[in-house]
């Protein structure tokens, strides 16, 4: 079942510190927002459930943003991230772009920014998701139609066998028949094969 256009996007915040959590939490009162103090529970809540977007502090308690980043982009290559944090070195930078972030934000000035970023990002997935569910279509059709063939052909061969059980029967009936009379196996069998060639006659003939 496809997810209600009505439902709120889902964000997952990765942050340490409760009160940057609450500035972020009220100025992303449209998303749901669902928050991860550390490395091991981002990490956790981004296996087990699904993230329109993600929101990363470079600078956790346990592990570095930048490498949960680089984890989550194995399972999950083309959700957005952004990172939000204090790390604001040129080399923090480059090395969440290179994890697989779509953009980075310095504390606490780059608010703004970061909203703008992610009005633009769920926007974007917006397009994505029609997209994608074009090509999904488009894969369905395709294999519906490779299901119908088949189911064709499956069809075609049942009844093929079927006609067989019917002519098998059909002979043995004639067979038991024929031998009760006197008639004998050398005798059906040949009168049997010409019967069978003068009905396939019978049927080629206009």
């Amino acid at each position: 079942m496809r997810e209600s256009t009505l439902e709120k996007k889902r964000i997952l915040l990765v942050e340490d510190h409760e009160d940057a959590r609450e500035i972020i939490a009220f100025n992303l009162a449209e998303y749901k927002l669902f928050c991860a103090s550390d490395f091991e529970e981002g990490l956790r809540l981004a296996r087990r459930r699904y993230f329109d977007l993600y929101i990363l502090d470079n600078r956790l308690p346990d592990r570095s943003g930048v490498e949960l980043c680089r984890i989550i982009r194995k399972f999950d290559p083309h959700t957005p991230i952004l990172f939000y944090s204090a790390d604001g070195h040129v080399r923090d930078l480059q090395a969440a772009m290179r994890a697989g972030a779509q953009a980075y934000f310095i504390k606490p000035g780059g608010l703004e920014g970061l909203k703008r970023e992610i009005t633009l990002w769920i926007s974007l997935a917006r397009e994505t998701v029609t997209e994608a569910r074009l090509e999904e279509d488009a894969a369905v059709r395709e294999e519906l139609a490779v299901q119908q063939m088949e189911n064709s052909y499956r069809l075609n061969k049942a009844k093929e066998k079927c006609l067989g059980a019917e002519k098998k029967a059909l002979r043995a009936k004639a067979k038991l028949a024929f031998l009760a009379a006197g008639g004998t196996r050398g005798d059906f069998a040949r009168q049997w094969a010409s019967a069978l060639s003068d009905d396939a006659g019978k049927r080629r003939d206009p």
